[in-house]
């Protein structure tokens, strides 16, 4: 195989994670993400391993640097350069093993599956650690407004990574041999035929239909009122919420009891987000006493967010339900705090580098257990309800857990206007869409700001909206019961997958065969 010449290999690199970061929203030109694989791969098919480091981390940080800009507007422009540059290194992973694989194995179709399951084992590892990681970055949430979404409930989103790959690869294989550049396996014109398959298996992820999901008997949904009151611009020095967040949501709670009771119609439960009460109302009378009634003139439950202190130095991010009965039965805390954002690993460690981890003055804590809630144990009406604080929704093992427990619907409660007018909420919103139809489980993502949006297990959008509005979303959200095959397989699919990677690798490494020639220095040391 004739080698990549190293400036355009440079050029593949960039191009390639821009490409990667147009196929995520707000652009969502999603048939981009294949194509920017592609060109990783044309950069990695250089004949100088240094290269290819490089090209990888150009890769890495075109995409990571950009699609992570939001961090500046909570931490400042140092920590977020540094939080894409880590991400960034991922890629230089996956650019190494995959090149290890390619330029011995070529770019026939076992090598296209062994660097497309690495290509899951880097993306799993990245979303794992350290610190629990952040799957902010995986290929599956650039899928939300595809068609290969429909493959999510079979395959999770360790498959969608998978397939993903796969026709970056089978794209990579066809325009190199429509090149010119391959000499053995398909060459010329034999190229359009990978590029074809890529493009027909696309097309046939159309017509592939969603799994059987039964809804819970006698009780096809629940009719949630989700609550998006907006505030004032959040301080940028202390980061502390505008006074006038409690004060939004209720009078936005308040019109759609009165709309409710004008129409003749019941609520079954009323959600506002994250941190829309501030701190724990449930030792301020001032705040409980409105939440109370509000679910008494309701008849529904209320379910808000809020901060509680543990300690001196410590806290948690709850959610709270506040009854008719003047009881708080239910609480859910947050199980993977955020590092960095919401609390500091190594503090003193890190305060070295910059004082910006003051800000975060209270480490939260994680909780312990799975947040679903069963409305009829509560003697709260009918429906279990899986609960999940913003970004849990990225974490496919927190998603798995809610419905392994017993959820019918999720909610997920957010508080983006920490992140100001980013594109943070419009990626999460897409997490939401895509967890919601691997999971088989409606999803009502709720946010103090925006984007917010309510979407059934299939994927469809049934009400939103928009970033900084002031509105409610007053829908029949579909229950499920059914377990997706995604689901039922649970991690097994990234493990089986990253495991496939590596036996290919080490396959690979012990054969002496070369696909692409080494550098000029390398041979003359032979």
């Amino acid at each position: 195989m004739t080698p990549t010449p190293w400036p355009v290999a440079l050029l593949c690199g960039v191009l390639g994670g821009v490409c990667v970061l147009l196929a995520f929203p707000p652009y969502d030109l999603w048939m981009l993400l294949p194509v920017g694989i592609a060109l990783l791969g044309a950069g990695l098919l250089v004949r100088s391993t240094a290269v290819a480091v490089l090209v990888s981390l150009l890769w890495g940080l075109a995409l990571c640097v950009p699609l992570t800009h939001w961090a500046s507007t909570y931490a400042g422009t140092m920590p977020w350069i540094a939080l894409g540059v880590f991400e960034a290194l991922y890629s230089v992973l996956f650019g190494l093993l995959a090149r290890a694989v390619m330029v011995r194995r070529g770019l026939g179709i076992g090598s296209a599956v062994v660097v497309s399951a690495l290509w899951v084992g880097v993306e799993t590892l990245r979303g794992t650690a350290p610190w629990g990681g952040l799957p902010w970055a995986s290929s599956a949430f650039a899928l939300a407004q595809s068609p290969l979404l429909n493959l999510g409930p079979w395959i999770g989103l360790a498959g969608l990574s998978f397939v993903a790959a796969m026709l970056g690869q089978l794209l990579l294989g066809g325009v190199l041999a429509l090149l010119g550049r391959r000499r053995r396996g398909l060459t010329g014109l034999a190229g359009v035929w990978p590029i074809a398959v890529a493009v027909a298996a696309v097309l046939a992820t159309v017509v592939v239909p969603h799994p059987m999901n039964r809804a819970p008997a006698d009780r096809p949904s629940l009719r949630v009122a989700a609550i998006q009151g907006s505030m004032g611009e959040i301080d940028p020095v202390s980061f502390t919420m505008p006074d006038d967040v409690f004060d939004n949501h209720l009078a936005v709670t308040r019109d759609v009891i009165d709309a409710a009771a004008e129409d003749e119609t019941a609520l079954d439960l009323i959600v506002w987000p994250e941190d829309s009460t501030g701190w724990d109302p449930r030792q301020d009378p001032a705040l409980a006493r409105p939440l109370t009634r509000a679910a008494q003139d309701a008849d529904a439950p209320v379910l808000v967010g809020t901060q509680v202190r543990v300690g001196e130095t410590e806290r948690l991010n709850q959610s709270v339900l506040f009854t008719p009965e003047e009881t708080t039965p239910y609480a859910y805390s947050k199980r993977h705090p955020v590092p960095f954002g919401e609390y500091i690993p190594m503090r003193d460690l890190f305060r070295t580098v910059t004082d910006k981890v003051d800000l975060v003055s209270l480490d939260m804590i994680p909780g312990e257990e799975v947040g679903v809630m069963d409305l009829a144990a509560l003697d709260q009406g009918e429906g279990r309800v899986g609960i999940l604080i913003c970004f849990e929704i990225a974490y496919d093992a927190l998603v798995q857990d809610v419905v392994d427990d017993g959820a019918e619907m999720i909610v997920v409660q957010s508080n983006n206007a920490l992140f100001g007018d980013s594109h943070e909420a419009i990626q999460q919103l897409a997490q939401a869409k895509v967890m919601a139809v691997t999971s088989g489980r409606s999803v009502v993502h709720i946010s103090t700001v925006g984007h917010s949006a309510v979407f059934t297990p299939e994927g469809r959008r049934l009400d939103v909206v928009g970033h900084w509005d002031q509105g409610a979303m007053v829908t029949d959200v579909p229950l499920r019961t059914g377990i997706t095959p995604a689901m039922a397989a649970g991690p097994w699919i990234a493990v089986g997958l990253s495991a496939l990677g590596l036996l290919g690798l080490l396959g690979a490494l012990g054969s002496g065969r070369r696909a692409v020639a080494r550098s000029r220095r390398g041979r003359r040391g032979r």
